[in-house]
């Protein structure tokens, strides 16, 4: 821990002020770019006092009233510039070692408005007036009752000119006995020679009219207290000085107290004087505290990935160094307030943090921080599942060795269930919502999806005339089923595995004989399925076949005629005495009167479909 150092002399800020006062006024300045032609755009900066020193609490004014006279102080106009909001200043020490109280607050707005001033001989002058002042301001006689007046001249027909503006505005807060070097220079866009001095400010306005309307030159300065004047503004040891080619501005106060200062930079071409423009602004000189205490904010959130954003509460310094415990070889380093860094992997590291790096007054401190990884929990749904929807449930994602795993599974069996995967049916139809939580390392995260089932259909069917039957008859087929809560959209019958037909209702035509196996196929909308059989016989007729037809054109045997012929799958074969096929045919129905084939003895071969064969001799006799 750095030694504490604590500059003791204190602030006695003694005042009164009428509740009718405007008690906001820190400092302001007045300058313009010429845009061309005859255009100007006019800036107005105001600073206020947004702190226990604007008693009143006075806020800006919705509008700034800016004067434009003529050089020779006759009044062109009084223009309104409308408030363009404001912004807080940072309080910004040139020590890092010190720091400032914090109840110092000064707040910034910039008028602006585009003027149209025709060219003339005398030129113009440009003016703001405002009253009051904070009435902690020390130099000053009754601060609270001066004001402020912003002025600049344009000068006349001859010179086209935009006035100096100064680049950067100096710190509110001195530290008591603390040196001060800051570069109060400005800038010229003509590239117009400039010139520094210090000067008494000017009053403008009054306790009893704090928003006076603009009047011409010449101006009434600031009534100095005691002691005071414009090349010594501020108790100070050095005094305050700056350098008139520079800008450069050092003082080192000596007195803790609020004081008005202003600065003049005049701008000269070619030895010509153009103009000037006058910032006056405050100094508040504290008592800085020398104490610089590193903290590093608790560590709140876990489970939040590899990238840690990093909470630097410390309440002093202004130089940070930041280790994030990765090793020596990381490039693990940074110099932000609060800086973010992403770990290489999850883990237990230390922090490090050193306020003001390598000053006397640095201070470090140590955090130890857990970085732990969420881990990524999911769950492959299955197919639509028909049925009770017997299925098996497996995690999947990121999770270490370690993780433990808990399902919620609505409208299921098991309703919940620990482990890597789960065994689960679904007994009603629908849509079922299942969560898996994974947790590891402490830190958990968890997966919702859905697992749907459809109705399964109940497939039955009855068969009209019952088995066994005789070959020639015609069989209905009958649906039965039941959809369970689906919709059975197609039905499909078969007998040994071929189709026989389709519908609610079908008929099987003429089977032939034989034992079958008759199956109905429902399909419901979902596309779920079921089957339902019975056996079947059709009973055979045995066949007899002759050895002789007379293919004579009489109309008697003429054909060969094999008596039940129809009701077997067969192939036939007629061969003549030297072997040689005459006809042969497959499923054969009694159709061969034997044309071209001359009268003789031949032979036949029928071969039926369960195996048996028939061999005999054939006469054809005309």
């Amino acid at each position: 821990m750095a030694t504490m150092r604590l500059l003791s002399l204190s602030l006695a800020l003694v005042f009164a002020a009428s509740s009718a006062h405007a008690t906001h006024i820190v400092g302001g300045e007045l300058y313009y770019d010429h845009l061309g032609g005859d255009q100007y755009q006019v800036s107005l900066k105001l600073y206020r006092d947004c702190g226990p020193g604007n008693v009143n609490q006075t806020g800006y004014d919705a509008s700034a009233m800016l004067g434009v006279f003529g050089g020779d102080g006759s009044t062109v106009s009084i223009q309104n510039m409308a408030f363009p909001g404001a912004i807080e200043l940072p309080i910004a020490l040139d020590n890092p070692c010190l720091t400032a109280p914090p109840d110092v607050c000064i707040e910034l707005a910039i008028y602006t408005m585009v003027l149209t001033l025709p060219a003339r001989p005398d030129g113009y002058v440009l003016t703001y007036q405002r009253c009051c002042r904070t009435p902690t301001i020390i130099n000053l006689q009754d601060a609270g009752d001066q004001g402020l007046t912003c002025t600049v001249r344009i000068p006349g027909t001859v010179v086209e000119n935009s006035s100096a503006r100064f680049i950067a505005y100096p710190p509110v807060v001195l530290c008591l006995n603390e040196p001060l070097l800051f570069d109060h220079s400005a800038s010229d866009a003509d590239g117009d020679s400039l010139v520094y001095a210090l000067r008494t400010p000017l009053n403008g306005g009054s306790s009893i009219n704090p928003t006076p309307t603009p009047v011409a030159p010449p101006y009434a300065p600031i009534l100095w207290q005691g002691g005071y004047s414009g090349d010594y503004p501020m108790d100070s040891s050095p005094i305050m000085s700056i350098h008139p080619s520079t800008g450069l501005l050092t003082v080192t106060p000596t007195l803790a107290a609020s004081y008005t200062v202003a600065v003049e930079v005049k701008e000269y071409r070619n030895g010509t004087l153009l103009s000037e423009t006058i910032r006056d602004f405050r100094f508040d000189v504290v008592p800085c505290q020398a104490q610089v205490n590193a903290q590093i904010a608790p560590q709140a959130e876990f489970c939040q990935g590899l990238t840690l954003a990093f909470n630097n509460t410390s309440p002093s310094g202004q130089l940070w160094s930041w280790e994030f415990g990765e090793g020596p070889t990381a490039q693990d380093t940074s110099s932000l307030h609060s800086p973010q860094w992403t770990y290489t992997s999850p883990g237990t590291y230390t922090v490090t943090l050193i306020a003001n790096p390598g000053l006397v007054c640095a201070d470090t401190t140590q955090s130890l921080v857990d970085v732990r990884v969420l881990p990524e929990a999911s769950f492959t749904p299955p197919p639509a599942v028909c049925g009770s929807g017997g299925t098996t449930l497996v995690a999947e994602g990121r999770f270490g060795p370690g993780a433990t795993f808990s399902w919620q599974l609505s409208g299921a069996v098991p309703s919940t269930a620990s482990g890597p995967s789960v065994d689960v049916m679904f007994p009603a139809p629908g849509v079922h919502g299942v969560t898996l939580t994974v947790v590891d390392e402490g830190c958990s995260n968890t997966y919702t999806d859905l697992v749907t089932t459809r109705a399964l259909p109940e497939a039955y069917f009855t068969l009209s005339p019952a088995s066994p039957q005789a070959y020639g008859v015609d069989v209905a087929l009958q649906d039965g089923s039941s959809a369970n809560g689906g919709e059975i959209v197609a039905w499909n019958w078969y007998a040994n595995g071929a189709p026989i037909g389709s519908g609610p209702a079908s008929a099987w035509l003429h089977p032939v004989p034989g034992t079958y196996d008759v199956q109905l196929l429902v399909t419901t909308a979902d596309g779920c399925t079921a089957t339902y059989s019975l056996p079947y016989e059709i009973i055979e007729v045995p066949i007899h076949i002759p050895n002789v037809f007379t293919p004579n054109g009489d109309a008697s045997n003429e054909r060969f005629s094999i008596l039940n012929i129809e009701q077997h799958q067969n192939d036939l074969t007629i061969f003549n005495r030297w072997g040689t096929p005459v006809y042969a045919v497959q499923n054969y129905r009694n159709q061969w009167a034997a044309p071209g084939v001359p009268d003789g003895t031949y032979y036949y071969e029928l071969v039926l479909a369960d195996g048996r064969t028939y061999t005999g001799h054939l006469t054809l006799l005309r």
